[in-house]
């Protein structure tokens, strides 16, 4: 199952079932939407990364895989590469870890619990884990092939929750485009990805 949801004026809400693959959101800023804080009580911390503390990252070859991945997508369609979003990693791997603990898809990106790292949106694969991050891509990269994604290209240039045959969230098709129009974008410019190296969540943050 794909689902999608919003942040900014719109809410967010996802039937996601763990172990599937994920959901998008995107917001205006990437701030929470009720300009609050965002902290949980210490659920997962945030403790920079692994680079700021002078120790190794054992996910770091994960990170760059799944970078080179939706880059070697994106270059598909003649879009420019995305950065690797660095300084971020462990704040990224806490938003995953925050998520799959509570079963809930984007909580920790829409409540502003690590806001270090949330960007301006989110993908997010469930279950798909650190050997599964290229083919959970890849799905989320398939959706341009949907009908109800079939304008989303249209509008790469600027962030358009009601772009023409662009589906974002799958509320009038049913074909959810948002991991896609994430994906690629043209208005962002860097990617990082974390990981649960626990569980099998994931998330691509953008910016």
């Amino acid at each position: 199952m794909l689902v999608a949801c919003a942040l900014a004026s719109w809410g967010c809400g996802s039937d996601a079932t763990p172990g599937t693959v994920d959901a998008a959101t995107v917001g205006d800023s990437g701030s929470r939407p009720d300009g609050g804080s965002g902290t949980d009580g210490g659920a997962a911390v945030d403790a920079g990364s692994a680079a700021d503390t002078g120790t190794a990252d054992p996910l770091l070859p994960a990170r760059e895989r799944c970078i080179a991945e939706i880059n070697r997508l994106r270059a598909t369609t003649s879009l420019t590469p995305y950065t690797r979003w660095t300084g971020v990693d462990m704040c990224l791997d806490s938003q995953a870890i925050a998520d799959e603990a509570g079963g809930t898809p984007h909580g920790a990106w829409g409540a502003g619990t690590f806001p270090e790292c949330n960007g301006n949106a989110q993908n997010e694969c469930l279950g798909a884990g650190v050997a599964g991050i290229e083919g959970c891509l890849q799905q989320m990269w398939n959706e341009r092939d949907l009908p109800g994604c079939a304008g989303c290209d249209a509008c790469a240039d600027a962030y358009n929750p009601s772009c023409p045959n662009c589906d974002f969230f799958g509320s009038t098709t049913g074909d959810v485009c948002g991991h896609y129009v994430n994906m690629s974008a043209r208005y962002f410019t860097e990617a990082g990805c974390g990981f649960n190296a626990a569980g099998g969540w994931a998330v691509i943050n953008f910016r």
